[in-house]
């Protein structure tokens, strides 16, 4: 797979993604009030109940935005109305859906991972294979005393050698998703400390980026304090949605695809008469 040919194209019609092939879709949150309205009704009590929880109206609109978007989408690969959707999660709270929500469960099964940052949601979904997925918005922030905090050492000392702030402030991010990414695609969450395991960092072209020089990011998985054959097992994929912001999918083993679209949430999606494991043209 050559990521440098990757780049983000419109999400036109869902259909499961191929065995070997991770579909991410970029959405916006911020959204018209019936559309919010729509995805709403969607929602459980206890999302419902969730949502009700943030201080402000715009952060409630995003969170409902960002879980009715993932119901939306996933009823619409597994061909199952958005509020039947029931969701299980493992031990430290990662979700998958429960099969007995579904019409007929899919083999290889739908896994799936989401990320929210500010206006913007970031899906990752796959057949048969754990995924995690990070979305952050580039930001200032003192991300040297941050990275020496959390990062490893060889991982600090990588990102202090950039003198350019902001090429050190943009490999910061992508560092930081690639590590929030890991941690949820193994399911660990953060029973795992962030510094328990590195990755290595390498200046490549990043899938998505537009006329943009080669910035330093993780291109894979150098040892993990807890699972010697860690680096064997992952595969981490740096990706550049747009200017404002950084994201990392990590998936078990190593995908020959990763199709990148942008979804235009305005509209719901529609329900499809069947599912033939198509990936999206």
């Amino acid at each position: 797979m050559d990521a440098a040919e990757h780049t983000w194209s419109p999400l036109l019609k869902p259909l499961l993604p191929a065995d070997d092939e991770v579909l991410l879709a970029l959405a916006t949150l911020d959204l018209s009030g019936p559309r919010i309205q729509q995805l709403s009704d969607t929602l459980s009590p206890d999302e419902i109940d969730r949502a009700d929880r943030f201080a402000t109206e715009e952060l409630h609109n995003r969170w409902v935005a960002c879980r009715g978007l993932l119901r939306e989408l996933l009823g619409a690969l597994l061909g199952a109305a958005p509020e039947r959707l029931r969701f299980l999660y493992g031990s430290h709270g990662k979700p998958l859906v429960d099969p007995d929500s579904v019409p007929a469960q899919q083999e290889p099964r739908l896994t799936f991972n989401v990320s929210h940052s500010r206006d913007h949601a970031l899906f990752a979904l796959a057949r048969g294979r754990e995924v995690g997925v990070d979305l952050e918005s580039i930001r200032e922030r003192n991300s040297d005393g941050v990275a020496d905090r959390f990062f490893t050492p060889d991982e600090s000392a990588a990102l202090r050698a950039l003198d350019d702030e902001s090429e050190r402030r943009r490999a910061f991010f992508s560092l930081w998703s690639a590590k929030e990414a890991f941690i949820k695609a193994t399911g660990l969450g953060l029973s795992q400390s962030l510094a328990s395991f590195g990755f290595e960092l390498a200046r490549v072209s990043v899938p998505g980026a537009r006329e943009r020089a080669p910035g330093l990011v993780p291109v894979q998985l150098r040892w993990h304090r807890d699972d010697p054959r860690a680096s064997e097992s992952w595969r981490v994929h740096a990706l550049a949605p747009n200017d404002e912001f950084a994201a990392a999918l990590v998936t078990a083993g190593n995908p020959r695809t990763l199709s990148l679209r942008v979804w235009n949430a305005a509209r719901a999606l529609p329900l499809p008469e069947t599912n033939t494991g198509a990936t999206i043209l």
